[in-house]
């Protein structure tokens, strides 16, 4: 968050927007002769299975709704005030408030977390991979054989690419900044190979990923306008700690047991699984008004 006395967040509508695929004019139709020489030859091959007309551009997911004009402004009210007062109650406010009238629900909350969402499934699906297959033939599925007996902070560094690709809207940058901060939280660890990782610790590095996926939306978000952050930096700390603790237990609540080590979820149920977690987690977070 920086020691800076006000913060400045992005656009609360930041680049939600897909990109959109540029869909060339189709070709002209053939003269009747080069057809009927077309309809020859092709009575003559033998039958091929029908490929997908390359023209027609694949569906689109729903544009997310924007937040509201000023939505977050009672979420930041409610920040200001526990930034003043250090008071609990005051965070647990701006975070339900952030939800209910900042997004509108938990499942808009969770619409807006983007390019966050497909992240953190990549990270779910390598995570049983290593728990299913190793760390030696996970890492040499995504190319990244060259990891393996690196230490585990620089190979984890390395990872970033994978799990949370380069460029697009601000909500990837979001992703790259929460797994980094994760890596780092793990890094404490002094882990000194990649392969020492224990189920138990990838297992906690996923929670805190989509942990810090939240944290720091909603600090982009509430921030938009402003907020009074403290200027000791050991408040500032407590400030950090005492928002991360509130919305890890909202995304352990809503994971439960789900991804415990020796559940085993299939690949296609795994983006259903995220958008549930953080579904759940808005839900928690919401339901903290008091």
């Amino acid at each position: 968050m920086g020691t800076s006395a006000k913060y400045g967040g992005p656009s609360a509508s930041s680049a939600l927007i897909p990109t959109f695929l540029e869909v060339s004019a189709p070709p002209a139709a053939p003269p009747p002769e080069e057809e009927k020489k077309d309809d020859k030859k092709q009575k003559e091959k033998p039958a091929q299975e029908k490929k997908p007309d390359p023209q027609t551009p694949k569906q689109l997911p729903p544009i997310p709704k924007a937040a509201p004009p000023n939505g977050f402004r009672s979420s930041r009210t409610s920040f200001n005030s526990y930034v003043s007062s250090g008071e609990g109650r005051s965070l647990r406010n701006s975070l339900s408030s952030y939800v209910s009238k900042g997004t509108g629900d938990g499942r808009t909350a969770t619409r807006r977390m983007g390019s966050a969402i497909p992240s953190v499934g990549r990270a779910i699906g390598f995570v049983q991979d290593v728990a299913r297959s190793g760390i030696d033939k996970a890492l040499a599925d995504l190319g990244l054989e060259f990891l393996i007996g690196q230490p585990a902070e620089q190979a984890l560094a390395i990872l970033t690419d994978a799990i949370c690709p380069a460029g697009g809207p601000i909500d990837q940058a979001i992703a790259r900044e929460a797994w980094d901060e994760a890596v780092l939280e793990l890094s404490d660890l002094e882990i000194s190979d990649i392969k020492d990782i224990t189920p138990e610790q990838w297992h906690g590095l996923v929670v805190d990923f989509i942990t810090r996926t939240i944290e720091t939306k909603v600090i982009n978000d509430v921030g938009n306008k402003g907020i009074s952050l403290p200027t000791d930096v050991e408040a500032i700390n407590q400030l950090q700690t005492d928002l991360h603790e509130i919305i890890h237990g909202a995304v352990t609540d809503a994971i439960g047991n789900r991804l415990d080590v020796g559940q085993t979820i299939a690949q296609k149920d795994i983006q259903g699984l995220v958008v549930d977690i953080y579904d759940g987690s808005f839900t928690y977070l919401e339901g903290l008004e008091e």
